[in-house]
């Protein structure tokens, strides 16, 4: 079984906006004796979180499936269930780390956005593990 992996596209004020208030977060916490141990235990949660959704979102095909990974969370997309694909910058939560987006809705009605830094590449792949029969891509 052949398996693709591609890395999410990743816009530059995420980082900035997430690592920024996580920053700004702890600078207030060591700052102020008086904070309970718990904020320090909460923030540290905050910060691997963070590192794991940056380091680990990514999209792979892997033989029927798509696997849609973002840090701990996951879902397995079965490519045969995939009803439609169209291009969007809907900025709801999603796993995408930029707002250069694909939304893939399934037959079940349900559905994810994600994010892939070479879109074209995907959608080519995408294609090609759908088959003619598959849904228009954009």
């Amino acid at each position: 079984m052949t398996m693709m992996r591609f890395e999410s596209k990743i816009d530059w004020w995420i980082p900035v906006l997430l690592f920024g208030g996580l920053s700004a977060g702890s600078l207030a916490w060591a700052i102020d004796a008086e904070r309970p141990w718990s904020d320090g235990v909460g923030l540290c949660f905050g910060w691997a979180l963070s590192i794991w959704i940056m380091l680990q979102t990514y999209y792979e095909f892997h033989g029927d499936y798509l696997l849609v990974r973002c840090g701990p969370f996951w879902r397995k997309l079965l490519i045969r269930d995939i009803a439609s694909v169209e291009s969007t910058r809907n900025p709801l939560a999603s796993m995408a780390l930029s707002l250069d987006r694909i939304a893939i809705k399934m037959r079940s009605g349900s559905g994810v956005m994600i994010s892939p830094r070479d879109k074209a590449r995907f959608l080519k792949e995408l294609s090609k593990k759908k088959g003619p029969e598959g849904p228009k891509l954009p």
